[in-house]
């Protein structure tokens, strides 16, 4: 991918939508789950992960559904974004237990989100 395509979508806005595109088409969560957008409205074991995270410029984005919660990080990886010729989006999932998962996602063709596993 172009260079200057790429940092034009690594802003924060930009990796925001790009976070909550992946979460909502791809499987991660449960049907029915809902966006917690107002960071003082996260739960306290999560507020501070996002905080982190919107200070190192990374986008972040709450979910949750009846008594669980997930919190997603995520920040474009600008060397496999030009590897892959596409937008990669390094994302971390959290829980109230801590980080559960981390993994590089792209967009197929049809512009649906899948992990890199390779």
């Amino acid at each position: 991918m172009e260079t200057n395509r790429l940092r034009k979508l690594q802003q924060p806005c930009h990796i925001a939508r790009l976070l909550k595109a992946l979460v909502l088409d791809s499987d991660v969560l449960p049907p029915g789950a809902y966006e917690i957008s107002d960071r003082s409205s996260v739960p306290r074991e999560l507020r501070g992960i996002a905080a982190r995270a919107a200070q190192k410029g990374q986008a972040w984005s709450c979910w949750s559904h009846t008594f669980r919660t997930w919190l997603f990080t995520g920040e474009m990886s600008l060397p496999l974004s030009r590897e892959r010729g596409a937008p990669v989006l390094q994302v971390n999932r959290y829980t109230d237990g801590g980080l559960q998962d981390s993994a590089p996602w792209i967009p197929d063709r049809s512009g649906k989100w899948c992990r890199c596993d390779d």
